[in-house]
């Protein structure tokens, strides 16, 4: 028989454990900051962390009066922040359209476009490809005109008669020297084109 006072050899008794946690952490932050402290020493030695020339700290930023940290150098006019009015055609910045009386009508407020543009909207040139009444034969040629390397355009055009038609189109081209130069380079590749004016 077994007495109530004796313990069993299977429960062998437990040992608490403290600080083993709070040690984890503590080992864990220390390796941290020494690799950072590592990472920060050879960055500074290598010269990756330099500042960039021309740039200015915030410290001189007050003292010039600038908040953002531009400061222009040599009292110069600062430099414009983008070039794409010098790059683009036209080459002048976008104009303001005025804002609108109440009196006023919409096109009244709208400038017309420049003559040029009009006439050169009015010679605007493409080339067709054909037509079809199915819209799975025009997909069928502009897939035939991808594969050769063309990029076409599908426009469906209402006849007189309520007929629809599919037209397989290539451009806009804008001068005919380029039209024929790609008409001749269709013919070559097997595609009978036309020259058709504005669609």
């Amino acid at each position: 028989m077994k007495s109530g006072n004796q313990r069993s050899s299977r429960n062998p008794p437990r040992r608490r454990v403290h600080g083993g946690t709070l040690l984890g952490v503590f080992v864990g932050l220390a390796l941290g900051l020494g690799i950072a402290a590592a990472v920060a020493y050879y960055l500074g030695k290598s010269g990756l962390t330099s500042p960039l020339p021309g740039a200015v700290s915030t410290k001189e930023a007050a003292r010039n009066g600038k908040a953002d940290g531009t400061v222009a150098q040599g009292g110069a006019p600062e430099k414009p922040r983008f070039d794409f009015y010098k790059i683009l055609p036209g080459g002048e910045e976008p104009k303001i359209i005025p804002e609108r009386k109440s009196g006023e009508r919409p096109a009244d407020v709208v400038a017309k476009a420049p003559e040029s543009m009009q006439s050169k909207a009015a010679d605007r040139l493409w080339l067709q490809a054909g037509a079809f009444a199915s819209e799975s034969e025009a997909e069928n040629l502009k897939a035939r005109l991808a594969l050769s390397g063309w990029e076409a355009a599908i426009q469906s055009a209402t006849l007189p008669d309520k007929s629809v038609r599919y037209r397989v189109r290539l451009g806009p081209y804008d001068n005919t020297d380029e039209l024929n130069r790609m008409k001749t380079e269709l013919g070559k590749g097997g595609f009978d084109v036309a020259v058709i004016r504005n669609p």
